[in-house]
């Protein structure tokens, strides 16, 4: 079950310091999570106990998983723990406004801390990250700073990467005539980043393509139900050898199972939620 359960994590959880993608690691799921604290609050929703199901249907030993929102729905705090990882709490702390200002991730071996600024469009400006890990006698610390600018429209054009406050890398955005943001490139590395979407501006593809290969990686599809919900998403693994297909059904606009297949087809294991 370690390939579901690792899998969960990334969609659960995302990190400012992976690597490329920053458009849809730092923007778009930044506003999937403020869409899903305003739908607990809609639906009065104030722990989410998650459930993890091996392919032959048995529970999956030794994992456990709970989000509880506070009362003024202004924290969420998820506890995981699996039998091939440790322990790990997950804080998300959002404003008045229901915007997310900060996460704090904290296991045995690392913790990590994001914190959000925004316009007054209320547009992230700036993210701060700050992220210390521990193996054996080995300390490291990393901490990375995205500075945003916008064009008139509001629209980003620019993302400054600052690491460890000396190393800066400028990532440049294109948007295309609905203002949807279309392309994504490393000054630095040369990679470039394509974002796709569909009739309703919906976002289907994000595409890889790398300075010295000619062919282009897709490295996340989706889909959507009749309720603008997302049905589908296909993630490739680095390098392209390998994908997981997920699929999503939901239960009263909430998410209720998640399951997982391999590029052959198989079933690998599902997630189920329960709403109190």
């Amino acid at each position: 079950m370690k390939k579901i359960t690792a899998t969960a994590s990334i969609v659960l959880i995302f990190s400012s310091f992976a690597k490329a993608q920053f458009y849809y690691k730092d923007i778009i799921s930044n506003n999937q999570l403020i869409k899903e604290m305003a739908l607990y609050k809609d639906n009065k929703i104030r722990s989410v106990i998650i459930k993890s199901f091996d392919d032959d249907g048995s529970e999956s030993d030794g994992f456990i998983c709970e989000k509880k929102i506070s009362k003024n729905y202004r924290k969420t705090e998820l506890f995981t723990r699996t039998n091939v990882s440790s322990a790990s709490l997950f804080i998300s702390t959002f404003n008045a406004s229901g915007l997310l200002i900060q996460t704090y991730d904290s296991s045995v071996i690392s913790v990590s801390l994001n914190k959000y600024s925004y316009n007054d469009q209320n547009k992230i400006i700036s993210i701060y990250s700050a992220a210390r890990s521990v193996d054996d006698d080995f300390i490291n610390e990393i901490v990375e700073e995205h500075i945003y600018v916008y064009n008139e429209n509001n629209i980003p054009e620019k993302m400054i990467r600052v690491k460890n406050k000396y190393d800066s890398i400028t990532i440049l955005f294109l948007a295309d005539e609905n203002n949807n943001i279309n392309m994504e490139k490393d000054t630095k590395s040369g990679s470039k980043y394509y974002y796709y979407y569909d009739e309703k501006n919906r976002l289907t593809d994000i595409v890889h393509s790398y300075e010295y290969k000619p062919a282009l990686l897709a490295e996340y599809l989706f889909e959507y139900n009749n309720m603008n919900q997302l049905s589908q998403m296909t993630a490739t693994e680095e390098g392209g050898s390998d994908y997981y297909v997920w699929k999503y059904t939901y239960n009263n606009g909430l998410r209720s199972m998640e399951k997982c297949y391999s590029k052959e087809k198989r079933l690998m294991g599902r997630i189920e939620y329960e709403y109190k």
